[in-house]
């Protein structure tokens, strides 16, 4: 278990994105908005937003929010890009442990979550109950937690759910933020995501110039593959998903109508359907899970997917992950048994590597989507020692993870 893991990765900077993706519901729902936190407003700004990176504002957090055995934390709004390039808000909490930091500072771990929903009540960094197991650990072991909301989730405009660009910047902008604060953080990082945030990862070992600002290795675990599944179970058949998948379908049918409002995604939906696309913008992941569970395809979809004028190029253009221009070390790490069919994560993996890219895979029989996380510990730490040590290249080949 991660809790049972008490080895310390001496002098190093990881950045953890992680994401734990969660179920869905179906009934109407009141609107809800993010809990208020003491010090800060997520309002945009009223004068020019920073450059992306810059803090716009920062306070002491919420101790309901506080990881056990904190010293500092904070949470932060900060400039960061969206799905069309714009410049928008973000959120995110940092927190160090208490102590005197290493030489060279506190190593990093930024933590991008998976799947809460996507309006502004399910943004981690208000919710008390939020799952916080896995950058709790790190924190006991000496790091510092970096942990983005995402563009728009307890900030202004619509959450661009799964579109891996935007994710990307939140996350690399989040550590760019975090340096500001004066907490001596390393400047060395890995970047470890889970579910949606394994999307964001892989899509940030892209970016140019990404190594030169620290980047040294990412960790994509059950990292979410969208539009095969989107398109695959984008028809009305007699049957129902879990209601988990039901719910990620719904969030990702409203990232693609506020970022395409001139394709008509709602025609392609029922009276439920619309339902419970509606609630898709105000419940959280669970409850929304909940809400659709049992309920079949052909209630929601009166036609396929794929006969909406435009919506598969948008898809395509909005939710596609390239198979090339990966420079940064990636591992994917996969369980076998995972609800979400692993296909789309491996097939993924298989391009990136058919293509040259840096990047391994590694998979779990008989484990599921959140147990990915215990279940690969050890080939992930294998991974982040190996890529922030002197020689990367030796030490992954001698820990069996080059590739």
């Amino acid at each position: 278990m991660l809790m049972s893991l008490r080895a310390r990765l001496p002098g190093v900077a990881l950045v953890a994105v992680l994401a734990a993706c969660a179920p869905v519901v179906l009934t109407a729902a009141p609107a809800a908005v993010a809990a208020p936190l003491p010090g800060i407003d997520a309002r945009e700004p009223a004068e020019a937003m920073p450059a992306a990176g810059g803090i716009v504002e920062s306070s002491s957090l919420d101790p309901a929010i506080r990881l056990p055995g904190a010293g500092h934390a904070y949470r932060m709004t900060y400039a960061t890009t969206g799905a069309r390039g714009e410049a928008v808000l973000s959120a995110a909490t940092v927190q160090v442990p208490e102590g005197t930091p290493p030489p060279g500072g506190w190593p990093v771990i930024a933590w991008a979550h998976g799947t809460t929903g996507i309006g502004d009540a399910c943004a981690p960094s208000t919710d008390p109950a939020a799952d916080r197991d896995y950058p709790a650990y790190w924190l006991r072991q000496g790091f510092a937690i970096v942990a983005t909301d995402y563009a728009g989730l307890g900030t202004p405009g619509p959450h661009p759910y799964l579109h891996a660009g935007s994710a990307a910047s939140s996350v690399a902008d989040s550590v760019r933020a975090a340096r500001d604060l004066n907490l001596r953080l390393s400047r060395d990082w890995v970047a470890i995501g889970h579910s949606q945030g394994g999307q964001a990862v892989i899509e940030l070992a892209r970016r140019p110039g990404a190594s030169g600002e620290g980047l040294r290795g990412v960790v994509a675990l059950a990292p979410a593959a969208p539009l095969p599944l989107l398109l695959g179970t984008g028809t009305p058949e007699p049957r129902s998903l879990p209601g988990h998948e039901t719910a990620y379908l719904l969030f990702t049918l409203a990232g693609l109508a506020d970022a395409y409002p001139q394709i008509p995604v709602s025609d392609a939906l029922t009276a439920t359907g619309r339902e419970l696309l509606a609630s898709a913008r105000t419940l959280c992941s669970g409850d929304l899970a909940e809400r659709a569970e049992g309920v079949a395809l052909d209630e929601i979809l009166a036609r396929p997917l794929r006969e909406v004028p435009g919506l598969v190029d948008a898809a395509t253009a909005y939710l596609g992950m390239p198979s090339t221009g990966h420079q940064t070390r990636i591992l994917v790490a996969q369980g076998l048994d995972d609800s979400i069919p692993p296909s789309g994560p491996i097939g993924l993996a298989d391009r990136i590597h058919a293509s040259g890219g840096p990047i391994t895979l590694r998979t779990y029989p008989g484990v599921d989507h959140g147990g990915v996380l215990d279940a690969s510990s050890r080939d992930a730490r294998s991974f982040v020692e190996a890529v922030l040590g002197p020689a990367p290249e030796q030490a992954l080949r001698g820990s069996g993870l080059g590739g």
